[in-house]
């Protein structure tokens, strides 16, 4: 708990007074609150260290904890807490939203969780597509995640192509009540099936927009197949069910509309599995409220930020209104890759959005692709030229790994061709992608693979003592772990491995060497062919997979033999690398005993001293009572006191650690005797006997801090580390 000191903005710009007249007119209002950070502003975790990013996510729960505590007692609903960016996104009545308002140390602003409605075979060639594909780049090994109202994920145009899916739908009540249409009836579902389309008019919008991103004609019967053919797709589905015909107008009801929160989480569940599956965009076909310039005060940039920092491009619809000097949120955001649409013969489509700020154009005037129900659908729309973009974004990253969202970009821009739009009397001319020709800029000659190898020890029996056996003989193996650098995916189809003590072990049955097993983890199932013990295995660039190799006699591999493996790749290139086996580690120490912590006895004595005030520093009194306890220490022994931490059922917490903020906790030897803090950090080194009392004191905030009833929690740190509890409650 903290005083505030003077915001750095005035409290009537933390709320719009819109958005107050609202709450006040219709009881309870969805709000998203950026949090104020202690440090600094939001930064993309790509850019930070590691610590750097702990440290600016501790900053974000840190601020987050605080300002909900603060609506302790206020007639709230979290709907979504954010883990990598100062967001938190809430149900709140009037009493709550001036509380947020008030806390300006906590909250820097809140905005209304607003809602988003969905945008609206020979586009492909005219985008250079297909021959993009005759040079072997068609998305292959590549993800690309489509935001949207779920994918028919059995569509034969999309069959075996949904590896991830997600969906976050609220059900609220309120002036705009919504339903969610996750499959399991919550507003938060993961896993297979979560994904699903949903089932209300509109919703075969992201199976449309899947298509155009990634379909695959071969298996549907089809001569046609979207822009990365050979890509994979995230369904994120982040539309809810809206009943009211004033809420859905201008469509009819009931229709599917997608909160500003609910999308943000869909995103950050993205950046989540960024490390588990190689995603190159991410495709939002939806809008809201347009705007003339750049809008990076919404919503929804942090997170964009966050994926543009790791190489993610966020490709946003840029809106259907006709609007020849603007574009809709969140195409409008700098950080995203915001998207136009054209007709075929490269003119501006009489229904799109369009700015000097826009990023590009792409196709997306009467564009046929996959529909609900295994069928096939033409459309128009901003959302049929975004996936364009996102499935080309697809095949230049196959190309090119490593390259950032601004150099895709860039070689987009640089290579599309030029269409002016007529409606703005020529003042805005921004290129057509033409994929084929971003490619010859952004493909890089292939980097030879190399890989790293680490011996793990004998900590695994997965194969036993002979060509072919594909199973644990009770002894167990040399365990290895190697890691791919190759600038993409490679295919393995062989593994060698050799040791200095005369041992070969291959993924080959005809050489007779012993068998060497091969998995994607160290508990994952071998992947060697059953029959053959051959391997055939994709690899993305960085990925890293575990071989096993029999031991005999427990003699093979005993400390200072170089083991080498040799990787045979599908295009006739290796790679091999080399590890040596060190000696066990010597077990370490047993640590010294910890001594038992004991117990602490707690009395609430009232409110019967003055002798902090209410701030981290605040050591003298206010003029108000303070909470006054006594507490009674049996360690059996000594102890030295070194932080003291209260904590009230009410929401307060007090300690004696300047650091953290919370209000100062005074402590001294008697009521009335001086305080023991360090008048500088507040903090404590005070030794204790056994049995030993002191007493706390505890500043009161409106006289409300200490009702009967309330559960105070006085938790006591000792020079050792340990560290004991005790509970008192006001009578």
């Amino acid at each position: 708990m903290r005083s505030s000191p003077t915001p750095a903005h005035s409290a009537t710009s933390v709320v719009p007074s819109g958005l107050r007249e609202r709450a006040s007119r219709e009881g309870r209002v969805r709000v998203i609150a950026e949090l104020r950070l202690p440090s600094h502003g939001h930064v993309g975790e790509g850019g930070l260290s590691r610590a750097g990013v702990t440290v600016q996510r501790a900053d974000i729960a840190g601020a987050r904890r605080h300002a909900l505590a603060r609506l302790a007692g206020r007639h709230h609903r979290v709907i979504h807490q954010f883990d990598t960016i100062p967001l938190v996104a809430l149900e709140v009545d009037v009493d709550a939203l001036a509380e947020l308002e008030a806390s300006t140390f906590w909250i820097a602003r809140v905005v209304e969780d607003k809602l988003h409605v969905p945008s609206l075979p020979d586009s492909v060639p005219l985008i250079g597509g297909t021959r993009a594909w005759s040079r072997g780049f068609d998305g292959t090994g590549i993800v690309v995640a489509i935001v949207d109202t779920g994918i028919e994920a059995g569509h034969p145009f999309l069959a075996g192509k949904v590896v991830e899916e997600a969906c976050y739908s609220t059900t609220t009540t309120g002036a705009s009540p919504s339903t969610t249409v996750c499959p399991n009836r919550t507003d938060e579902q993961l896993g297979p099936g979560a994904g699903a389309a949903c089932e209300l008019p509109g919703c075969w919008h992201g199976t449309h927009v899947a298509g155009i991103a990634a379909g695959n004609g071969a298996g549907a019967g089809v001569g046609f197949s979207g822009v990365a053919k050979g890509a994979a797709i995230m369904s994120v589905q982040v539309f809810s069910r809206f009943a009211s015909a004033t809420d859905c107008a201008p469509q009819s009801a009931p229709c599917v509309m997608a909160w500003t929160s609910d999308v943000i989480a869909g995103l950050e569940r993205v950046y989540a599995l960024r490390a588990v599956r190689n995603i190159a965009a991410v495709n939002m076909s939806l809008g809201g409220e347009t705007f003339t310039t750049t809008c990076d005060g919404a919503a929804h940039k942090p997170i964009i930020d966050n994926l543009r920092s790791v190489g993610i491009a966020t490709v946003v619809a840029a809106g259907n209104n006709a609007a020849t000097n603007a574009v809709s949120s969140p195409a409008c955001v700098s950080s995203a890759v915001s998207v136009g649409a054209t007709t075929k013969t490269d003119t501006v489509a009489s229904f799109s959005n369009a700015a000097p700020f826009l990023s590009l154009f792409a196709p997306g005037d009467s564009i046929g692709s996959s529909f609900v129900g295994g069928g096939w659908a033409i459309a128009s729309g901003t959302s049929m030229a975004a996936p364009h973009v996102t499935g080309a974004w697809a095949v230049l990253k196959q190309a090119a790994p490593s390259a950032t969202v601004t150099q895709i970009l860039s070689a987009l821009q640089a290579t599309g061709v030029p269409v002016t739009d007529a409606r703005s009397g020529g003042t805005v001319t921004r290129p057509r992608i033409a994929v084929d020709q971003a490619l010859a800029l952004v493909a890089a000659a292939p980097v030879p693979p190399s890989l790293s190898l680490t011996y793990n020890g004998k900590v695994r029996d997965r194969v036993g003592q002979d060509n072919v056996a594909l199973g644990a003989d009770g002894v167990l193996d040399a365990t290895l772990t190697a890691t791919l650098t190759a600038g993409g995916t490679r295919t393995v189809t062989g593994l060698q491995l050799r040791s200095s003590t005369g041992g070969t072990w291959e993924t080959d049955v005809v050489s007779q060497h012993w068998v060497l097993g091969m998995a994607a983890t160290m508990d994952g199932l071998l992947l060697n062919d059953p029959r053959t013990i051959a391997v055939n295995v994709p690899l993305a660039d960085g990925a890293s997979f575990a071989v096993f190799a029999a031991d005999y006699e427990n003699w093979l591999f005993p400390s200072g033999t170089t083991l080498t493996l040799t990787a045979t790749f599908s295009d006739g290139a290796s790679a091999s690398a080399t590890t040596t086996v060190s000696a066990p580690p010597a077990p370490a120490p047993p640590p010294p005993p910890t001594p038992a912590p004991g117990t602490l006895t707690l009395v609430y004595n009232g409110k019967a001293r003055d002798r902090v005030g209410q701030d981290n520093i605040a050591l003298g009194g206010d003029g108000v009572l303070d909470g006054t306890l006594t507490a009674t220490l049996n360690t059996g022994g000594g102890r030295t006191v070194t932080g003291l931490q209260l904590l009230s059922s009410t929401g307060g917490t007090w300690e004696t650690d300047l650091v953290s903020q919370h209000w100062v906790l005074g402590m001294a030897t008697t009521l009335d005797g001086p305080l023991l803090n360090d008048p500088r950090t507040t903090a404590l080194n005070v030794p204790v006997a056994d049995g030993g009392s002191f007493v706390v004191f505890a500043a009161d905030y409106d006289n409300w801090l200490f009702p009967p009833g309330t559960t105070l929690t006085l938790t006591a740190t000792f020079a050792d580390g340990s560290s004991v509890s005790g509970v008192a409650t006001v009578p």
